[in-house]
């Protein structure tokens, strides 16, 4: 009740910009469905509002924000539109001999598996059209931030 009281108070005041440290941060499911639904309204009903969020809580991001920031260590690893990063970005998954068969310009981190290799990439359709018997999985806000983060660079 105190979180939702917190961000019942920001958003009361109308301003054009809000800026919130980990709104839903431990919140149940169905409080911060509402929180996040106050929200999205907020935004809603003036296209001049934005609102900057802190969050650990990547799920509530995908469905939430215009715009991803991604920082580690005070530097922006990362600045991507939402849509674009769940359309485009995708895991892929491959054999150490599909490793070094595939054409990897695409490839923007890599992670040793047991089986081979996970790489993302921010090259769905391409990998989807050029290599068909690949895995390629959706991406999620948070293996994007894992890929990132413990990923290596190629």
């Amino acid at each position: 009740m105190k979180a939702k009281a917190k961000v019942l108070s920001a958003v009361c005041h109308r301003a054009d910009l809000l800026i919130l440290d980990e709104p839903t941060s431990g919140l149940d499911v169905i409080a911060r469905d509402q929180i996040l639904e106050l929200l999205r309204e907020y935004i809603a009903e003036d296209e001049n509002r934005a609102i900057l969020i802190s969050s650990h809580i990547s799920a509530d991001l995908e469905h939430l924000c215009d715009d991803f920031y991604m920082i580690s260590g005070g530097r922006i690893l990362c600045h991507e539109d939402t849509d674009r990063l769940l359309s485009d970005y995708a895991l892929i998954k491959v054999s150490p001999q599909d490793y070094e068969d595939i054409d990897r310009a695409g490839v923007l981190r890599r992670r040793r598996e047991a089986f081979g290799w996970t790489l993302l990439t921010d090259q769905k359709r391409f990998y989807a059209e050029n290599y068909p018997r690949l895995v390629i999985e959706r991406i999620t806000m948070d293996e994007f931030i894992l890929m990132m983060l413990k990923g290596e660079v190629l």
